[in-house]
Formats: C-alpha cells, sequence, structure tokens
C-alpha cells in the first residue's frame, strides 16, 4: 500500500464520509474474497465517520482491485 501525507487531505468529515461511501459502494461490486478481513471489517464500521487515514486506506484498497 502507498504512503499518504496525512496533512495533504484538506476535505471536511462531511466530505470524507461521502466519498468514502461512494467508495464502498464500487468496492461492493466486488466479491468480499477480494479483501483481507481487516479491510472488511474496516469497510463495514464507516457509517457515522471517516478519518483521513481510513479514507487514504479505502482509496488503496480501490487501486488494488481495479
Amino acid at each position: 500500500m502507498s504512503y499518504h501525507d496525512l496533512s495533504e487531505c484538506t476535505l471536511t468529515p462531511a466530505e470524507r464520509l461521502e466519498e468514502a461511501g461512494r467508495i464502498i459502494n464500487i468496492l461492493a461490486e466486488y466479491d468480499d474474497s477480494e479483501f483481507s478481513e481487516k479491510e472488511l471489517s474496516m469497510m463495514e464500521g464507516l457509517e457515522s465517520s471517516c478519518s483521513v487515514k481510513q479514507l487514504f486506506w479505502l482509496r488503496d484498497i480501490l487501486d488494488k482491485v481495479r
């Protein structure tokens, strides 16, 4: 996975949550076997908030399966 400088993200908490939702909807089209248990658990836990680190991790997961 890539390293991201967390200070580079200028999105608000609401914008991060919105982007996380879009990414999770895309990832839902893939078979669960393509993800580790840790990745699946993290994706399921993003219902009310998403940190910068979690968002960057989601982006990395999306890059991995595309």
